[in-house]
């Protein structure tokens, strides 16, 4: 019988946001630990969906589930969320007693008020209580960076292979099926990797430029003795030393050969750098030329106001703009506004309510609150699942939302934020966005898996956030330096 531990810590870290990320964060999102995570995942659209599905069924594997925490992208992790999460995988290492594999759903741009590094840092603490021998793998966001302790101390990192995330599941199966081949003596899996000082933005996987690499990294992986190949693109919103590209290739033994394709894979993308770039409308721009093709719906993206990258999702410069352009039959998906939220309520749905919508938490960059008049047409918990390809069956709670209608816009407005990258926030809240010809998400790339098929055009615009889509626009103190695009090399 193989003793397998299983956890989870996911965090993508915008080093540019002053909120701190603490424990009270994760509990707002996900945070769980013991034999529910087993229950709670089982036949989701996840990594650990993945992971528990392939291993479960097992005869010959003792699964002992530790923690799954995962919590919105903001500013740094405390040192008592990251200690809290460190010493339940540990004490869970510790009751296995025998422990032959170790397999994590990580994101891998994790920073804490400890260190740039917060897997490295919990990957290393793992190795050392398992011992050298002892497999150790994780799955990764592909925005990880992907440190040099981080490929110490692991065995085995499996990156999402596609931008928007469609394939979380496949990527917990590929690692458990990893492990599970490793532990019973099929393969001696050997990792290799390649870097190059490239800062990609958000770049979607299906954009020809890199998809062609993505094409590549899956031929080379189609190669007899090859395990796994892929792309870690990192997030350019941490400011840290070891932001950036890198390529990784896992061979069953060979770690000349995967030295070599990680490079090759590197080097194709560095050539390249250059088309891996974004074009963007203004809100002017997207609304004219939307008026014009007269085409529904169409799918508005305030890609810089993204709370999956760490923004705060209440921004008002685009719902403005549309305010100020007469913009009529649009729904927006979401402000985050604890405070008008709770006027909605006090109000109650059907009446009209003065609002101060938006706007309260980075006024300075993401805008001024916006001074209304709001119809609350509906009020709601606030919960509802996710059915789409990413993180379909996992369950999202506002912790309270409204439907306010200003002006002949519907918007969400909601207590607790999150990235609307499923269909099922608009119809949880009674709005079906087929119906309306405008149709607005705080999301850069992820909301395309589901609101791609039914958008007649997507508009990506980019307005003043805390998650600009252009590297240039940051200011870096640590990042090592040169790093294209921020220098020419």
């Amino acid at each position: 019988m193989f003793h397998v531990v299983i956890g989870e810590f996911e965090h993508e870290t915008n080093t540019f946001s002053s909120k701190k990320t603490d424990y009270a964060c994760f509990c707002g999102r996900e945070y769980m630990e013991g034999d529910s995570i087993l229950s709670y995942y089982k036949g989701t659209n996840s990594e650990m969906g993945g992971v528990v599905d392939t291993l479960s069924g097992q005869k010959d594997i003792r699964l002992w589930p530790s923690v799954a925490a995962d919590a919105i992208p903001a500013g740094p992790v405390t040192a008592d969320m990251w200690r809290r999460v460190r010493d339940v995988l540990a004490a869970t290492i510790a009751k296995a007693g025998k422990v032959d594999g170790v397999l994590l759903c990580l994101h891998g741009a994790m920073v804490t008020e400890l260190s740039e590094d917060g897997e490295g840092d919990l990957l290393e603490e793992v190795r050392a209580l398992v011992g050298p021998e002892v497999p150790i793998m994780a799955t990764l966001d592909l925005h990880a960076n992907i440190t040099e302790k981080m490929l110490r101390c692991a065995t085995v990192l499996c990156p999402y292979r596609a931008y928007p995330h469609s394939d979380q599941r496949e990527r917990g199966i590929e690692a458990a099926g990893l492990m599970l081949r490793t532990l019973r003596g099929e393969i001696r899996p050997v990792m290799r990797y390649a870097k190059r000082p490239f800062l990609l933005a958000a770049i979607p996987t299906a954009m020809p430029a890199m998809h062609k690499h993505v094409q590549r990294a899956a031929e080379f992986e189609g190669q007899s003795g090859v395990l796994s190949v892929s792309i870690g693109h990192g997030f350019f919103c941490a400011d840290i030393k070891e932001a950036g590209l890198t390529t990784l290739c896992v061979t069953n033994g060979d770690a000349d050969r995967a030295q070599d394709i990680a490079e090759q894979l590197a080097e194709g993308i560095w050539q390249d750098r250059a088309a891996l770039q974004r074009t963007f409308y203004t809100p002017e721009q997207a609304i004219a030329q939307a008026r014009e093709e007269n085409l529904r719906p169409v799918v508005f993206a305030d890609v810089a106001d993204n709370p999956g990258g760490g923004s705060t999702g209440d921004g008002t410069h685009l719902l403005r703009a549309m305010l100020k352009a007469g913009v009529r039959d649009a729904a927006v998906a979401l402000i985050c506004d604890p405070e008008s939220v709770d006027a909605a309520f006090a109000a109650g749905a059907g009446s009209t309510v003065s609002l101060r919508l938006g706007g309260k938490q980075c006024p300075e960059v993401l805008g001024e609150p916006i001074e209304c008049q709001a119809y609350v047409k509906s009020l709601h918990d606030g919960r509802y699942v996710n059915d789409g390809p990413m993180s379909g069956g996992l369950a999202v709670d506002l912790q309270g939302s409204a439907v306010v209608v200003v002006d002949g816009i519907e918007v969400i407005v909601v207590r607790n934020v999150t990235q609307p990258y499923d269909v099922q926030i608009f119809r949880a809240h009674g709005i079906e966005p087929l119906r309306r010809s405008i149709v607005v998400v705080k999301s850069s790339v992820h909301f395309r898996a589901a609101f791609e098929p039914l958008a007649k055009k997507v508009y990506d615009i980019e307005c003043p956030g805390l998650m600009p889509q252009n590297p240039r626009a940051m200011t870096y103190k640590n990042l090592r330096r040169p790093m294209y695009p921020l220098d020419e090399i």
